[in-house]
């Protein structure tokens, strides 16, 4: 992430991955903030971005991420065409599941959300694909644990 995002979004701390996104109408409640439920949305869609950047993919028969916990806190509302910058990063891995680190920005932190994922083929964990183990240490600075 380059300086001037960091500064036009007030972002704090080490980000592999930041995407500007605007708020969309769909997004908001009867209230014209943004549903408690639409923020998960945003962040799958930067999880499947990121599992493909591992150089994976996303078929039945191939080992990918399930959400097993979510953990998150809402600081401060946002509305209808707000600018924000939404950010993830790899916190840790381990054998079969690893977590991610999300964010939304506007004049500093306005949401963030921790999620434990589990690495799953055919219906059962599997070990995190060494390919997709190897980037998210080197490029995304993830500890093993």
């Amino acid at each position: 992430m380059d300086g001037s995002l960091r500064t036009e979004f007030g972002v704090e701390g080490e980000w592999s991955v930041a995407v500007r996104h605007r708020i969309r109408w769909a997004e908001c409640d009867l209230y014209g903030h943004v549903n408690h439920a639409a923020y998960l949305v945003m962040f799958e869609d930067l999880r499947v971005d990121h599992w493909r950047s591992l150089g994976q993919v996303l078929k039945a028969d191939q080992p990918g991420p399930v959400v097993a916990k979510l953990e998150a806190r809402y600081l401060r509302a946002l509305g209808f065409q707000d600018d924000v910058l939404l950010t993830l990063r790899v916190a840790s891995l381990r054998n079969t599941s690893f977590v991610h680190d999300y964010a939304v920005w506007k004049n500093g932190l306005c949401f963030e959300c921790k999620a434990l994922l589990v690495c799953v083929q055919d219906g059962a964990s599997t070990p995190i694909p060494a390919e997709a183990r190897r980037v998210m240490i080197e490029r995304d600075r993830a500890k093993a644990g």
